[in-house]
């Protein structure tokens, strides 16, 4: 006999979760998805404010228009966020750790910085990152974290169709393709089509895609090829395996394109100079060197004086440190890792790197069929945060990270699957019963 009490079987031959239990609804993320407006809005808000608006130019203190509109715009999504009902998980359930880690990863940087005497510049930045960071943090206790990956992976789609649209005409110029309205790098264009592509893949492989997000992965992958970047495309191409390897049934058509893809990259590869051309951009000295990243990292190293900077570093304002190089005296951090050696010391990066390591960790706690969107998509944006600035700054790259992070935390504990529709045949990658 079948009822439809707690702890009993129902028709659809599942158990229905206890009293109190979070629905599991993680098979309804799509960039896709129709969302709240407000919850989209507030999404685009906070993103629109993050991507630079300026090539090359970084706050260092004083009164910067940009930077005071882009607090304005980040201090209005917040207010939105206030005011919106609460539909998410209560204050007694929301687990917001990686907060914890951050405001000390902040208060370290803060530190050095008013010890080095750039604590103007650099208490503004805090500021910044920790009012987005409430930003977030109260999205998930406004909304389901379902409907907060759906619109933020959207409005990322949205905001790099729009970019690119009004930049194309880099890809003559530059020969990669660069944000228009807003004037985003090539790299930040990839980063913001990276995400919701993974969201795409995953739902594919899982059997949960609608014809419409099938057929969306391909122009994304060509949005991610025009852009350049060859670590995002690395990155992502590693994020795929993982989607695929973590799916217990690989449907046949993801199985069949898989075989199919292996000759093809063949032929790319070994006789043709396309897939050479693009990861050298005509110099094949430069994947050896990292190009010019070296030589930040290595000024980088020799950057602090004594022991305290060494600790604590400079603060969250120094993006550009001098080198001795030809043609510059100074040069860009271009890695999160090594930035944050600069700015907060080693005590600042052993904090970051605990907060990846537990965030990973708790991702492997995670339930099917959310376990592997989620760790794909943290692994690429770990990976690619080696050779790329921003993981933890105001950024696309810590919207999403913490994003990610904040619905690991909240879904951890979970042990059921989520239910989704299954269609079509699938190859088993699990064992047999």
């Amino acid at each position: 006999m079948t009822t439809g009490m707690t702890g009993t079987t129902g028709a659809t031959g599942k158990v229905p979760a206890p009293p109190g239990a979070p629905e599991h609804t993680s098979g309804r993320i799509s960039p896709l998805r129709r969302t709240p407006l407000r919850l989209f809005l507030v999404c685009l808000v906070i993103l629109v404010a993050a991507v630079p608006w300026r090539r090359g130019a970084f706050y260092t203190g004083g009164t910067d228009a940009v930077v005071v509109l882009k607090a304005a715009l980040t201090l209005a999504a917040f207010g939105l966020v206030v005011m919106a009902p609460s539909r998410g998980v209560p204050w007694s359930r929301l687990r917001a750790g990686p907060v914890t880690w951050l405001v000390l990863y902040l208060g370290i940087a803060t530190a050095g910085a008013f010890l080095a005497d750039e604590a103007l510049a650099s208490l503004v930045l805090a500021a910044r990152l920790t009012l987005l960071t409430a930003t977030i943090v109260l999205l998930f206790r406004r909304y389901p974290s379902d409907l907060v990956l759906s619109a933020l992976t959207g409005a990322m789609l949205a905001l790099a169709l729009v970019s690119g649209a009004t930049g194309v005409g880099s890809l003559a110029s530059e020969g990669r393709l660069y944000g228009g309205i807003p004037p985003t790098n090539a790299n930040e264009i990839a980063l913001l089509v990276s995400v919701p592509l993974l969201c795409l893949a995953w739902r594919t492989v899982q059997r949960m895609a609608r014809a419409v997000e099938t057929v969306a992965i391909l122009p994304l992958v060509g949005v991610l090829w025009l852009t350049g970047t060859r670590t995002g495309l690395a990155a992502v191409a590693l994020g795929l395996v993982l989607l695929v390897a973590m799916a217990p049934r690989i449907p046949v058509p993801v199985a069949v394109t898989g075989v199919l893809a292996v000759p093809v990259l063949l032929y790319l590869t070994f006789w043709t100079p396309l897939l050479s051309s693009y990861l050298t951009r005509g110099d094949s000295a430069g994947i050896l060197t990292l190009n010019s990243r070296t030589v930040a990292w290595s000024a980088a190293l020799d950057y602090p004086d004594t022991m305290v900077e060494w600790l604590l570093g400079h603060g969250l304002s120094v993006k550009v440190i001098p080198v001795s190089a030809l043609y510059r005296n100074e040069q860009m951090l271009d890695s999160t890792w090594i930035s944050a050696l600069v700015q907060a010391g080693v005590l600042g990066s052993a904090v970051l790197a605990l907060l990846v390591l537990t965030t990973l960790v708790r991702v492997l706690t995670v339930a099917q069929p959310l376990r592997p969107l989620l760790l794909a998509t943290l692994v690429v944006l770990t990976v690619t945060s080696w050779l790329e600035s921003g993981m933890f700054d105001t950024s696309v790259t810590f919207i999403a990270f913490l994003a990610f992070t904040m619905t690991a935390q909240e879904t951890g504990h979970q042990t059921g699957p989520a239910t989704a529709p299954e269609t079509g045949p699938a190859i088993d990658a699990g064992r047999s019963a």
